[in-house]
C-alpha cells in the first residue's frame, strides 16, 4: 500500500518539474532581462548596451543582483504554487485546505 503511495508520489514530483521546466520566467529591471524557467535554471541574461556605455560597475551589478534575486522569487512562488496543487490531488476529499 504505502510502496504503491511512495512510488505515485516520485512519478507525480517528477511530472512537476518537468511542467516547472516548462513554465517560462522572466525578469527585468532597468534594462536587465533574466530568462528561465520554474525550476530557477537561468537560459539568459540580457544586459542592455547603454548600462555598459554608463561605466558604472556596481550599478550595473547591482541591478542584475536585483534582477537575479526577483526571478528567482517568482520561481519559487511559481513552484510553490505546483506543490500545493500536487498536495491537494494526493489528499483525500475534504482534506485539500489543510495547508493552505
Amino acid at each position: 500500500m504505502f510502496g504503491d503511495l511512495m512510488g505515485n508520489l516520485e512519478e507525480q514530483q517528477n511530472q512537476m518539474k518537468a511542467n516547472l521546466m516548462q513554465v517560462v520566467i522572466s525578469e527585468s529591471v532597468q534594462g536587465i532581462t533574466v530568462s528561465g524557467n520554474a525550476t530557477k535554471t537561468i537560459d539568459s541574461i540580457n544586459i542592455d548596451e547603454t548600462l555598459f556605455a554608463e561605466g558604472d560597475k556596481e550599478m550595473l551589478e547591482e541591478l542584475l543582483l536585483l534582477c537575479v534575486n526577483r526571478f528567482i522569487e517568482k520561481a519559487i512562488q511559481v513552484e510553490a504554487e505546483e506543490s500545493q496543487k500536487l498536495m491537494e490531488t494526493m489528499l483525500p476529499p475534504g482534506f485539500g485546505d489543510l495547508f493552505k
